[in-house]
């Protein structure tokens, strides 16, 4: 890996865990409604596609990782929401299905945990490594939009 490579790798990382704190009561409510995983699991279906169609349909002088990419989409969804005036909500029960915003800001998280030299999730989230049994939905592999 070149200089450039882990200096953004590094800026990504750096920004994920500025954004991780909060939404940790998104991540409990994860942990207590199962519910929730079924919109969860349609989430990370979704940027994992949107971060492998960026991979693959656009050009760049320098390959970036798929941390910077996925830390570029989860920044592109935070922005556009502070211009609406989203917060990520307070506490766990103000996490429903119809929060997309956050639950596409965990997925992000998620899947840029698993990554070589990305950000460790937080205590909270250390479950969501694995998906619970009692879901029970298969996820396919299209994109989903939640607006």
């Amino acid at each position: 890996m070149r200089w450039a490579d882990s200096l953004a790798d590094r800026s990504a990382r750096r920004w994920l865990r500025g954004i991780a704190g909060r939404l940790d009561s998104g991540w409990r409510a994860l942990a207590g409604d199962p519910s929730l995983w079924r919109t969860f699991d349609r989430h990370l279906a979704a940027v994992d596609d949107a971060v492998r169609c960026e991979a693959d349909m656009v050009s760049r002088q320098e390959p970036v990782s798929r941390l910077v990419l996925l830390a570029g989409h989860a920044h592109d969804v935070w922005t556009e929401a502070e211009e609406l005036d989203w917060r990520p909500p307070a506490a766990p029960g103000g996490w429903t299905e119809r929060e997309w915003t956050g639950l596409r800001l965990l997925a992000c998280l998620r899947l840029a945990a698993d990554e070589p030299r990305g950000p460790k999730l937080p205590a909270d989230a250390e479950f969501a490594r694995t998906r619970p049994v009692e879901t029970g939905e298969q996820v396919n592999n299209r994109r989903e939009y939640f607006r």
